[in-house]
């Protein structure tokens, strides 16, 4: 009986080509600040220090030192300036908790603090159920720059995109978020979603002369964000190219980095 090597090398070279698929790394959030009003206690958590652009951001609350099941809360970031101030787009917590017993949410800070200009975060804290009401301050926060927000510009109006990943990127399929506002007015105390946009997602790695396939385009959500994911197929530097358009008409390309 003959027996043909070809079929086997084959099957083992596209299998070596393809992604080498590795966990997501598992990070747990930590504590950055704990704020007390009344019998009411919030305990602020991230996964790392604040940057421009996408924050997940984790509340804590406990009333008489017990957990609370239920709870409205409405995040207040500020950048207070020396002539002005200004807030930047957020998306406010569901009103359970997970099975962490956290509440999360999300801050697009849109600039970083400096010894002039410095972020504070308040937080209005409804229990319902209690029929208290009663505002966290968690002061100053230092937030750094980033380069995960971009400008895009339409009809002389400024857009605040910004690019990120849930998880730690890694090898394989990661979800992104992609997140698109306009401010309201000139006071910039209020951000709008942009839900108008399509997106466009090309992963290139630069030093190998490739890309990968696989990438799902974002798509709008019901919160005003735009979920995807993006597939890298092995570690190295890779750059993600974000095209941006609306109304059939090209809005411009952004660059994303990423050292893997």
């Amino acid at each position: 009986m003959k027996f043909s090597l070809v079929p086997v090398l084959l099957s083992l070279v596209l299998f070596a080509c393809g992604p080498a698929a590795t966990a997501p790394q598992v990070v747990k959030p930590a504590q950055l600040a704990l704020a007390s009003s009344g019998a009411v206690s919030v305990e602020l958590m991230t996964f790392g220090p604040l940057v421009v652009g996408q924050n997940r951001v984790f509340y804590r609350v406990t009333h008489d030192g017990a957990p609370v099941a239920h709870a409205e809360l409405v995040q207040q970031p500020v950048m207070q300036m020396t002539s002005m101030k200004h807030a930047c787009p957020l998306v406010n917590p569901d009103h359970a908790p997970n099975a962490d017993g956290l509440q999360e949410g999300l801050i697009i800070f849109n600039m970083a603090s400096s010894e002039m200009e410095q972020w504070t975060l308040k937080l209005k804290v409804t229990l319902e159920h209690e029929g208290v009401t009663e505002v966290m301050d968690f002061g100053p926060l230092s937030v750094a720059d980033s380069t995960m927000k971009k400008v895009v510009t339409r009809d002389g109006k400024k857009i605040v995109l910004t690019f990120g990943y849930p998880d730690a990127p890694h090898v394989g399929s990661n979800p992104v978020v992609v997140s698109a506002h306009q401010a309201k007015d000139m006071m910039m105390m209020e951000f709008l979603t942009v839900d108008d946009l399509v997106f466009t997602i090309t992963p290139e790695m630069p030093s190998m002369g490739h890309g990968a396939a696989g990438s799902v385009n974002p798509t709008r959500g019901e919160d005003g964000l735009y979920r995807g994911s993006v597939v890298f197929s092995m570690a190295g530097d890779w750059v993600v190219h974000l095209g941006v358009a609306a109304n059939d008409a090209a809005l411009g390309t952004y660059d994303f980095a990423l050292d893997l």
